[in-house]
C-alpha cells in the first residue's frame, strides 16, 4: 500500500470515528484535514525522508561493524562517502498505540568511486527490505529496525580499507593537491647542473697503529606491517598474534574473511548456519597450531571448506 493509499484509508477511519457517519458535521472537515496532513508528514518522515535513509544506512553499517568485530575506521570512512536511497517506499502497517510504522522498499547503497572493486565491480548494493520506525523513548527521534538487508550488511563486513587499497578524495583534497603541484613548465624544465666536486685533498699518511675505519653497515630492510581482517590491537590468542606478525598469514586471513562473508551474503539460511557452525571449529583448530606453517594450512583448508559449503546449497 502506497503512502497515498494509506492516507485514503486513514481518512475514512478518522471520519467514522469522529462523526459516527461518512458526512462530516460541525467543522469536523477541518479537523480531519489537519489530522490527514499531520499523518502524511509522519508517514513521510518514517518511510521516505532523507533522514530515514541516513538512519537506515547507519543501522546497516553499525551491524556490519558488529559482525566484523574489528576497528570501525574502515567502514566509518566508507559510510561517510556512500549514498543511500529507498526505491518505492510503501507503508505496510501503522500501530497508533505503539507509535510504530512498518515500511518496505528497495534499499540501494551507492559506494564511492574506487570502492567498487571490493564489491565485484558493483557501485550499487541492492536489497528488498522491511523497516520499522518507532519514536525513541527519550524523544530524540525515530529508532529503526531492518529486515532483509543481510546481503548488503555481510558484504560491507568484508570491506578492507588500507592506505594502498582505497582512499576517497574530497573536492577540497583534490584542489589542495592541484595547488601544491608544480606548474607544467617547472615539471618539464631541465634540472640545474650539479655543483662541481670539491677539490681533492691528499690523504694523511697512515700511522703504524692506525686502524681502518669500519665499513658503514646497511640498515636491515623493514618488513611490511601485517594487516589481517581483524584489529591486531585487540589480538589476544597465540594464533592471532602469529597472524599479526606475519604478512603472509595476514594476507591469507584477509582472503579467507572475504570468502566467508561473501558466502554469507549469497547463501540461504542453511548455508549461513553451516558457515557459522564450522567457523568455531576452524578457530579452535587454528589455535592449536604450533607454528606459522600449520596456521597457513588451516586457512587454506578453511577456504576449501567455505567453497564446498557454498557449492552444496
Amino acid at each position: 500500500m502506497t503512502i497515498r493509499d494509506w492516507l485514503g484509508v486513514s481518512v475514512i477511519a478518522l471520519t467514522l470515528t469522529a462523526c459516527g457517519e461518512t458526512e462530516p458535521k460541525n467543522g469536523s472537515a477541518e479537523i480531519l484535514a489537519s489530522k490527514q496532513k499531520s499523518l502524511a508528514q509522519r508517514l513521510k518522515a518514517a518511510c521516505s525522508s532523507q533522514a530515514t535513509y541516513d538512519r537506515l544506512k547507519q543501522v546497516a553499517f553499525d551491524e556490519a561493524i558488529r559482525i566484523r568485530n574489528a576497528d570501525p575506521v574502515n567502514l566509518d570512512t566508507l559510510s561517510t562517502h556512500s549514498l543511500v536511497r529507498v526505491e518505492n517506499p510503501v507503508v505496510k502497517s501503522r500501530d497508533e498505540t505503539l507509535d510504530v510504522t512498518v515500511c518496505s522498499g528497495r534499499f540501494v547503497l551507492q559506494v564511492p568511486p574506487g570502492a567498487e572493486r571490493a564489491f565485484d565491480g558493483k557501485r550499487q548494493l541492492v536489497a528488498d527490505i522491511e523497516y520499522a520506525a518507532q519514536a525513541a523513548a527519550d524523544g530524540s527521534g525515530l529508532v529503526y529496525q531492518i529486515k532483509g538487508a543481510e546481503p548488503i550488511i555481510y558484504r560491507l563486513a568484508t570491506f578492507d580499507l588500507r592506505s594502498d587499497t582505497y582512499r576517497p578524495k574530497s573536492p577540497a583534497t583534490e584542489v589542495a593537491a592541484a595547488q601544491a603541484a608544480p606548474p607544467p613548465e617547472a615539471r618539464t624544465a631541465a634540472p640545474p647542473p650539479p655543483p662541481p666536486p670539491p677539490a681533492a685533498t691528499p690523504a694523511p699518511a697512515a700511522s703504524p697503529t692506525a686502524r681502518p675505519a669500519p665499513a658503514p653497515t646497511q640498515a636491515a630492510p623493514r618488513v611490511a606491517a601485517a594487516a589481517p581482517s581483524f584489529n591486531c590491537r585487540v589480538a589476544r590468542s597465540r594464533s592471532e598474534r602469529m597472524v599479526c606478525s606475519s604478512p603472509q598469514l595476514a594476507s591469507l586471513d584477509r582472503e579467507m574473511s572475504s570468502r566467508f562473508y561473501s558466502a554469507l551474503s549469497r547463501g540461504n539460511e542453511g548455508v549461513r548456519a553451516e558457515l557459522r557452525r564450522t567457523r568455531d571449529s576452524f578457530l579452535r583448530y587454528r589455535e592449536r597450531c604450533p607454528d606459522e606453517a600449520c596456521v597457513a594450512q588451516a586457512y587454506r583448508d578453511r577456504m576449501d571448506e567455505i567453497r564446498d559449503i557454498s557449492a552444496a546449497r
